[in-house]
């Protein structure tokens, strides 16, 4: 490693800081992924030693928040950024959330539907294709309405 790297390093473990392949090491992600998330204005490394980032306490735990929200919550970037833009953003975050309430809401409706065509389909066809059941029949008529 040369001396400018270690030193570097050294400076920016002083201050409490962490290189940016060091917090991707932690969270499970890329350094590009981070490199992306500052693009978008998501996270700000604390400083630059060397041409690396270096991120403290707060902007790591703002990564694994972002990390979290987009497993956990299904939320895109925009959200996340609406979101952690607070009161004072383009769009409320309060809306934001309403919003995406509504889409989880819709997104398990329907995966109770395919849960239950599933149920369905082992419960009454062990031996035969389902294609035909006069359930299913029934099912469809009513989705396409009368006609």
């Amino acid at each position: 490693m040369a001396q400018t790297a270690r030193s570097a390093r050294a400076a920016g473990e002083r201050a409490g800081l962490v290189p940016i392949d060091e917090v991707a090491r932690r969270l499970g992600l890329r350094a590009s992924a981070i490199r992306y998330y500052e693009e978008r204005g998501l996270v700000q490394p604390a400083s630059r030693h060397a041409g690396r980032r270096w991120y403290g306490p707060a902007a790591i735990r703002r990564l694994a928040i972002i990390q979290h929200w987009q497993q956990a919550g299904r939320m895109s970037l925009g959200e996340i950024a609406d979101i952690l833009a607070g009161p004072t953003g383009n769009r409320g975050w309060a809306q934001v959330v309403a919003h995406r309430i509504e889409t989880l809401g819709a997104q398990i409706e329907q995966m109770q539907m395919a849960r239950d065509f599933l149920r369905h389909v082992l419960a009454h066809h062990p031996d035969a294709a389902p294609d035909g059941c006069a359930h299913y029949e029934g099912v469809l008529r009513q989705s396409r309405g009368p006609g």
